[in-house]
């Protein structure tokens, strides 16, 4: 993945924060990183274990909560974390310890949803308007309705603010397949995606520095 840029973080040390079926978290590993990887739920580190097993790599994973990390001050280069802090009740306190656990010049590369977007406008038209609720808040919409309870998204403006204790803060909305799904299973063809402005896109690519 360019975004996650495996290979610059051969031999630092690295914290994935929630690893899921640890795909990037492999991907670490493989590139020579000191990649520790974290979840909340027992099944994904299940997962990555057994992911890591197949790809002769050696797994270090912890069942941990973000918003309270078992780790030291400065220890880390990279913090990392694709589709998970938006899950998280307390997205500030959780920027806060990657903060901290960050050396200095650490960085934290971490991918949000974005409520200024065409899934977020999908969201609004399906289950606001279209079940006659015109005015309930559109982040409370995406919070019943997409993924797990309380998912948050959020605008650029206000993920600036949420690492606003980071400096070099860069934020880029990307387009993705996600972005034009038909259904619950099945999403437009690839070229359609080029029809779709990246402003308009789903994912906030976040890259900060301590």
């Amino acid at each position: 993945m360019p975004f996650a840029e495996f290979s610059h973080w051969e031999g630092r040390c690295v914290l994935e924060i929630g690893v899921g079926i640890g795909a990037d978290y492999v991907q670490f590993l493989r590139a020579g990183a000191k990649a520790i990887g974290l979840d909340l739920s027992l099944r994904s580190l299940e997962l990555a274990r057994q992911n890591a097993a197949t790809n002769k790599v050696a797994a270090n994973l912890l069942n941990a909560d973000a918003e309270y990390l078992p780790f030291a001050d400065e220890t880390f280069d990279l913090v990392y974390s694709w589709g998970v802090l938006h899950h998280s009740p307390d997205v500030a306190r959780t920027l806060q310890e990657i903060h901290r656990v960050l050396r200095p010049g650490g960085e934290c590369r971490a991918m949000l949803y974005h409520r200024h977007s065409l899934v977020a406008l999908q969201c609004y038209l399906r289950y606001g308007l279209g079940r006659l609720r015109p005015f309930i808040p559109l982040s409370d919409l995406i919070a019943a309705n997409i993924e797990s309870p309380g998912t948050k998204a959020f605008t650029c403006r206000e993920a600036r603010f949420l690492f606003r204790d980071f400096r070099e803060i860069k934020i880029r909305p990307v387009v993705t397949v996600y972005d034009l799904r038909l259904r619950r299973r099945r999403f437009a063809p690839r070229w359609m995606l080029r029809m779709v402005p990246n402003r308009l896109g789903w994912f906030l690519l976040i890259r900060a520095h301590k």
